[in-house]
């Protein structure tokens, strides 16, 4: 089994002249993809993969790059260690010399200009250097933006690296440019460098491959992207906005909700807005939309409309949240949980204003009751959602496994089928429509049903635990 690596070399030295200009005149690892700088998001994958300490090879500039991240309260619990590359002008190998004094045993190697997945680093976490080290690399060759500007490697028998390189014209894999490296590499570069004056990561590489101590770790499906110039930055945040599209999502989200999401993410993630700014304006705009329905009458109809359209809107700006924690490292158990009560509030609070609304319209306590009905059967399963999901350490209600996920009776397969319209994406554009074409009681009708069927997955649910740990008692007691 593989130890656990905690630290990593970051280098962050190079002059960046390629993406670099008057118009964009930071230096290359302070340039943002995505609302984050590209070092900060390379340090914040890696943490995710359970790195601890980095130590940052700085150059050009580097003052400039230091100084963007101190005081960062997203550093907290990192050790960072910065070291300054005064011979920056020459190859990348010499940056990598520069970290032997502060490296001890294992480590991680990697660029600050390049975007990978966290699955690329817990790749290499499973694979031992070995006395040498261990590169990352894509065999997905088609995929690749710039094949000119990609680094090549040729692997042999036993994913060993037979040649790396720019130059390579017979190659079977691209290097992410993310490494596994035992301490040797700096033996290797420092060897290289003695008898050339100076020495390139590559050769560095190719030194220890002639002596059999390199080897490739494949990737699989996993993305990364190499960011050298305005074009590859682009390509970069294109994917990472791409892959905000969550594969739980319904049909609604993915192809409407997501679509308005986006663009109001993008619009501001390079501001200082965090996941709970976004979770609380979709909180205010839901509860306006109760209160403009809830005041709805015969002589002001035009609130009903006012209000299915905020709703639908709380529904579609609902996902900034959670893409902005994504997309900058901002997940909290506090955030998950704020977002999880302000929907069941915007949800509940809407259906009871419907109910209101209707009384208001007919004067028959019938749909008065409906709408409490349905506030009052959602606070109760909500309440016990919440019961089950502080047991289980999770702020969401997509970490329960309900009834219908587990059982193949004919009810749950049925169950299973419709389970999309107890999602907000799909009710509130459904609820929205219905009041919007004149169908008002329909839509609190099936708000009702909505949530009776979540209250009887609820009880199957229930039943089925409870039936389980019955069962499991009868055996220890056998």
């Amino acid at each position: 089994m593989s130890t656990q690596v905690e630290q990593a070399v970051i280098l962050a030295a190079g002059l960046g002249s390629r993406i670099r200009s008057d118009a964009q005149p930071l230096p290359k690892p302070l340039v943002k993809v995505g609302g984050l700088t590209l070092l900060k998001r390379t340090i914040l994958t890696a943490k995710a993969a359970g790195v601890k300490r980095f130590v940052i090879i700085v150059g050009c500039m580097g003052d400039q790059v230091r100084a963007s991240l101190d005081g960062d309260t997203d550093m907290d619990g990192l050790e960072l260690v910065w070291v300054q590359n005064e011979q920056y002008t020459l190859k990348n190998g010499v940056s990598v010399l520069c970290a032997r004094p502060h490296i001890r045993g294992e480590f991680f190697l990697t660029m600050s200009d390049h975007i990978v997945e966290k699955s690329v680093w817990q790749t290499l976490q499973a694979e031992p250097a070995r006395g040498g080290l261990v590169l990352a690399v894509d065999r997905k060759i088609s995929t690749i933006f710039d094949m000119d500007d990609a680094t090549k490697v040729r692997v042999g028998e036993r994913e060993s690296i037979q040649a790396i390189g720019k130059a390579l014209t017979e190659f079977d894999a691209i290097d992410t440019g993310v490494f596994r490296c035992d301490p040797a590499l700096f033996d290797a570069l420092e060897t290289f460098r003695t008898e050339n004056g100076d020495a390139s990561l590559s050769e560095g590489v190719q030194t220890l491959a002639r002596a059999g101590k390199a080897r490739v770790a494949d990737i699989g499906d996993a993305w990364w992207q190499d960011v050298d110039d305005p074009p590859s930055r682009k390509i970069a945040e294109k994917v990472l906005f791409a892959k905000l599209t969550k594969k739980t999502d319904g049909p609604v989200s993915r192809n409407i909700n997501r679509r308005f999401s986006k663009t109001i993410t993008r619009m501001v993630m390079n501001t200082g807005v965090v996941p709970n700014h976004m979770t609380a304006v979709g909180l205010i705009l839901g509860l306006a939309a109760a209160i403009a329905t809830a005041f709805a009458t015969p002589t002001s109809a035009w609130l009903l409309a006012v209000g299915a359209v905020l709703y639908q809107t709380s529904s579609m700006i609902d996902g900034c949240d959670g893409e902005i924690a994504r997309l900058k490292f901002k997940h909290s158990a506090s955030g998950e949980w704020f977002d999880t009560i302000s929907d069941d509030i915007v949800n509940l609070g809407y259906q009871l204003a419907l109910g209101i609304a209707m009384f208001n319209f007919t004067g028959e306590k019938l749909w008065l009751n409906i709408g409490i009905a349905s506030f009052v059967l959602g606070w109760f399963v909500a309440g016990n959602l919440y019961r089950k999901l502080l047991a289980s350490g999770k702020g969401t209600h997509l970490a329960i496994e309900w009834a219908y996920q587990r059982t193949d009776s004919l009810y749950q397969r049925i169950i299973a089928k419709v389970e999309f319209m107890a999602r907000r994406d799909f009710y509130s554009l459904a609820l929205m429509f219905l009041v919007l074409f004149g169908l008002a009681k329909p839509a609190l009708a099936l708000s009702f049903v909505t949530v009776v069927l979540v209250f009887a997955q609820w009880a199957a649910t229930t039943a089925q635990e409870a039936a389980r740990r019955h069962a499991e008692t009868e055996t220890q007691n056998a």
